[in-house]
Order: C-alpha cells, then sequence, then structure tokens
C-alpha cells in the first residue's frame, strides 16, 4: 500500500512540473521601466535596460495622437506589446490627456480592453466605433 501511494504522489508531481514548464515563465531579476521620452515623441519600454518597443506620438492640445507602435523583433514573443500599450493609456489617464488611436495596435488594444474608451474624447468615440466595425467586417469578408 506504501508503494501504491509513493507512485500516485510521483506522479501527480511530475504532472505537476510538466505544466509548470510548459507555462510561459518569467525569468528572474526581469525589470522593466516605461517612460515618456518627450525629445523624440515617443513612449519607451526597456526590458533589462534594452528598448523593447515603444509608441510614436504626438501631443496637441490635451491630446495625444498614437501614431506608430514598435517591437523590437527580440522582444515579440514575449508579449510586451499589451504591456506598453497599458502603460501608455494609463500615462494618458494619470496627465488628463485625451487619446487619438491612429496606429492600429492602439486600436485593437482599446477594442480588447474597452475600460480605456473613455480616454478618447467623447464626439472621437462614435467615429472610432465605426472605424473599428468597418476594419472587422473587411476582415470578415476576406
Amino acid at each position: 500500500m506504501e508503494t501504491r501511494d509513493r507512485y500516485e504522489a510521483l506522479v501527480e508531481e511530475l504532472e505537476r512540473r510538466e505544466s509548470a514548464a510548459e507555462a510561459p515563465a518569467e525569468p528572474e531579476g526581469t525589470r522593466e521601466k516605461f517612460r515618456d521620452n518627450a525629445l523624440f515623441s515617443r513612449f519607451e519600454l526597456y526590458r533589462n535596460g534594452v528598448m523593447a518597443g515603444y509608441v510614436q506620438y504626438e501631443m496637441r492640445g490635451g491630446d495625444v495622437l498614437l501614431l506608430q507602435a514598435v517591437i523590437d523583433s527580440r522582444f515579440r514573443r514575449m508579449g510586451l506589446e499589451p504591456v506598453l500599450m497599458q502603460a501608455v493609456l494609463f500615462n494618458a489617464h494619470r496627465r488628463r490627456l485625451a487619446v487619438m488611436p491612429y496606429c492600429r495596435e492602439a486600436q485593437d488594444f482599446l477594442l480588447a480592453h474597452p475600460q480605456f474608451l473613455s480616454l478618447i474624447p467623447t464626439k472621437q468615440r462614435r467615429r472610432f466605433k465605426l472605424l473599428t466595425a468597418a476594419r472587422q467586417a473587411a476582415q470578415q469578408e476576406a
């Protein structure tokens, strides 16, 4: 009986280790830093001291126009684009800036996370929804 219990415990431990190995793990000591580089008009995300990506922007009054999002090819599989977009939107919220999402990545993020839609000015929200609905319809037809 004791041998059977030890065998079952061993099988459970092996299954636990296998599922832990399949899950994406963050390397220990990973550091991320977000900053607004006003000189180059871009929000930047650094990972362990290396720029992982940025969002190019333009300021117009109290609006920030998100023009282009770029993630370095070395970091694409790490899922940093949503982290960058969320940091950009939190920064805009904290600074009380209205967001105008012109780049596709920002639009996709806002569609997936509707809680940030309030950052788009009320007059532009309807236009944004129509634009994204038309884009989704075109993708379904293709």
